[in-house]
């Protein structure tokens, strides 16, 4: 019951000292001195009590002054130092200094240092006061006051007066009591200082830490946006390299492209760190901000008609002048529209409307999308720089520096950004800037500005452009590739290095991969892990996780090379990582590996006989897939009507899915699995002399006796005859 009390306690004098923009050290300092005031005039009541007791004929003495004195000054204290905020340091010097020159002459009054009932005491206890200031200076100086009030009273004890009420006996016990209670302050400060001093050290350690985490942050960041342009550009100039003919100009093209979004990145971690310095300059005009802020909109109607969006300017019908800096709030609205228009699916609709707040003193623009939403758990934090709270996350919120560029400038225009957001339903962002009419006016804000070829480095995020259409290899040798990635001029990169050697489908996010294995069935994955509607990771975990499409081998590329992120997407079950920007070779070589790695599955369900222990969990699940449909054929061997499309209906799956999912395991197809089967079991009845061949025949669903033989003879190298006569 105790704790609760002095926690309760605690935090009422921790409300009623702090104060906005007060610091942990300075709010400890705070408490520090305004609870040893509190004890001081405690111990002033307690000694007026004591008095009362063993002595009250003190209360005639120059000592209910000094009492009286220290009530009403004490107590002023209490009240008057919580709304003190400037000039703290100052305060508590001058209250102490009077207290220390108070108290000298009081003891100048009693007779001197041996007769001052132990307040020579107090007067040292003043000192040790001001320790929580962590100010030698004004320490000193309050020593040499100190020092000085004692040398008086030392020198001029000769001709000081004893008052005759102070008795050698009462004075021995008031110095008693002063000096114990005096001590027990002391040790109380001491103590406090301790405490404050670790806490302060702790603080001290965790704010570098923070620091620290916050550079391995921001250079995990940077690392992880420059990536996949790097990919890019590292690609292409392999290509160029090797057939210049072919990729010299689109070559050339997709290399400046992601130049221009390597430069954007740069320059918007620029502006942030010119804003944190405070040396971003506004350049304010005066214009029709509803006519400027349509003609951005318009300038976008080309991506969002590209991507089947409508993209509207509910514009109000009326110009509004007023104060603003065009080239910010450019960048402000083209993220903003850009993020919208990722994020939001063919046949969306972005909103932007305008409207005058809080009595024409604020002027707020509305940009609302019914795009994928962001789950509740990010909001708090999507206006962090590279807030990446997981792979999911990324697929919601960009690249993590173009909304944190957003509230940057629009704080710096004075204004605020607020957003609200339902997953699957859509978001909304609200930029609120003040209305002003103080710069000089300008009327047309739209020529010269800038370029429309130029849109695409104004936001850290691209919108997407349809999926290239590629040429497909027919070639049935060839292994199935499904590559699984957003970024156009990645894939089509992806896609030059990879169709000589595979069969190649794209698929343009998580969404569409995962329905695409499903449909296909591939031999093998490539998938990016940062997409839209479906990261990587969800999607590898959906893949492995369903007895389909178990056995397909993925590799993921990713931005984030950190370790925690390569054990996120082993964990899920990705059989190789690669980080971007990844070596050519090593591709090849990783895809092919794990293709001839399928050739062990081949072995292992080729034999009719138990497969061998295994510890892999992968190859369990392959087992148990394995089991069953064998458990399934040996029931209907007898069943000569018993076909595959009765087996997918047990199974659950399409006849394709069972098709490939099944040979790319077993390198044999459902019919012939079947037939083999069929062929052992009958050959295990040609053990038995109670059944002829005919019987055995149609036990194991063979309806031709002529067909069956000749099977049976191509199988074992023997005729049904011959394997029962041996």
């Amino acid at each position: 019951m105790a704790l609760p009390i002095i926690t309760k306690i605690d935090g009422s004098i921790t409300r009623l000292l702090d104060f906005p923009g007060c610091d942990k050290k300075t709010l400890n300092i705070r408490k520090t001195i305004w609870l040893a005031t509190l004890f001081a005039l405690f111990d002033v009541f307690g000694m007026f009590i004591l008095f009362g007791i063993i002595a009250p004929q003190l209360f005639q003495t120059v000592l209910l002054q000094y009492g009286y004195f220290l009530i009403l000054f004490l107590t002023y204290s209490l009240i008057i130092t919580p709304k003190i905020r400037n000039f703290y340091n100052q305060y508590i010097f001058f209250h102490l200094t009077v207290l220390i020159i108070f108290t000298a002459y009081i003891v100048l009054r009693l007779g001197g240092i041996a007769t001052s009932a132990g307040l020579i005491i107090a007067s040292i206890s003043f000192v040790f006061s001001a320790i929580p200031l962590q100010n030698s200076r004004i320490i000193f100086v309050l020593f040499c006051f100190y020092s000085l009030g004692v040398l008086l009273s030392g020198l001029l004890t000769p001709w000081l007066t004893i008052p005759e009420q102070l008795t050698p006996r009462i004075n021995s016990i008031i110095f008693m009591v002063n000096t114990l209670s005096m001590s027990a302050f002391a040790f109380y400060l001491v103590h406090f200082f301790i405490k404050q001093q670790k806490e302060i050290e702790q603080l001290e350690s965790n704010k570098l830490k923070e620091i620290n985490d916050a550079k391995t942050k921001l250079f995990t960041g940077i690392t992880h946006e420059f990536r996949t342009p790097l990919t890019v550009i590292k690609g292409m100039s392999d290509l160029i390299q090797q057939e210049p003919d072919e990729w010299l100009k689109d070559g050339t093209i997709k290399i400046k492209n992601n130049c221009d979004i390597l430069l954007t990145l740069v320059n918007q971690m620029l502006d942030l760190a010119k804003i944190e310095m405070g040396v971003m300059p506004v350049h304010l005009v005066q214009t029709d901000i509803n006519a400027y802020i349509g003609y951005i909109t318009e300038l976008f109607k080309s991506a969002a008609h590209h991507k089947n969006i409508k993209l509207k300017f509910q514009n109000p019908g009326q110009p509004l002048i007023m104060d603003v800096d065009p080239d910010k709030l450019l960048h402000i609205l083209s993220n903003l529209i850009s993020n919208a228009l990722k994020f939001t699916q063919e046949n969306g609709e972005i909103i932007l409307s305008t409207s005058i707040e809080k009595n024409g003193t604020l002027f707020a623009i509305h940009v609302k999308d019914n795009g994928t939403g962001i789950p509740a758990v990010h909001l708090p934090h999507i206006f962090d720089r590279f807030y990446q709270a997981d792979q999911e996350a990324h697929s919601v919120l960009g690249t993590g520096l173009g909304l944190a560029l957003v509230k940057e400038l629009t704080e710096l225009l004075g204004g605020t950004i607020s957003v609200g957001s339902e997953p699957g339903k859509g978001s909304s962002f609200v930029v609120q800037l003040p209305v002003t009419k103080n710069a000089e006016m300008k009327e047309h804000l739209n020529s010269g500005l800038f370029k429309e070829k130029d849109l695409h480095s104004l936001s850290s995020t691209k919108t997407n452009e349809s999926i290239f259409q590629v040429e497909y290899k027919t070639e049935n040798n060839l292994p199935l590739l499904l590559i699984v990635e957003d970024n156009n001029d990645v894939l089509l990169y992806l896609y030059a290095i990879l169709k000589n050697e595979y069969r190649i489908e794209i698929a343009e996010n998580g969404k569409a991969g995962l329905e695409k294995s499903l449909q296909l069935i591939p031999d093998i994955i490539l998938s990016d892990v940062m997409m839209p509607e479906m990261d990587g990771i969800t999607m590898l975990g959906k893949i492995k996780n369903d007895f389909r499409t178990s056995h397909i081998p993925v590799v993921m590329l990713t931005a984030k090379a950190d370790i925690d992120s390569r054990l996120i997407g082993l964990e899920r079950g990705a059989d190789a990582y690669l980080a971007k920007p990844f070596n050519e070779n090593e591709l090849h070589i990783q895809l092919k590996n794990l293709i001839e790695q399928r050739k062990k599955l081949h072995e292992r369900y080729a034999s009719l006989s138990q497969f061998p222990e295994t510890h892999d969990l992968a190859i369990k699940t392959e087992d148990a897939f394995m089991i069953k449909v064998r458990q399934i054929l040996e029931n209907n061997l007898s069943n000569e009507d018993f076909s595959i499309d009765h087996l997918c209906r047990e199974l659950a799956v399409s006849h394709a899915q069972l098709y490939r999912k099944f040979k790319s395991i077993s390198n044999h197809t459902i019919a012939d699995y079947f037939k083999l089967l069929r062929l052992h079991k009958a050959k295990q009845l040609l053990l038995k002399p109670d059944l002829n061949i005919s019987e055995i025949a149609y036990e194991v669903g063979f309806k031709n006796l002529s067909y069956f033989s000749r099977e049976f003879a191509q199988q074992f190298g023997k005729s049904p005859t011959e394997m029962r006569g041996k």
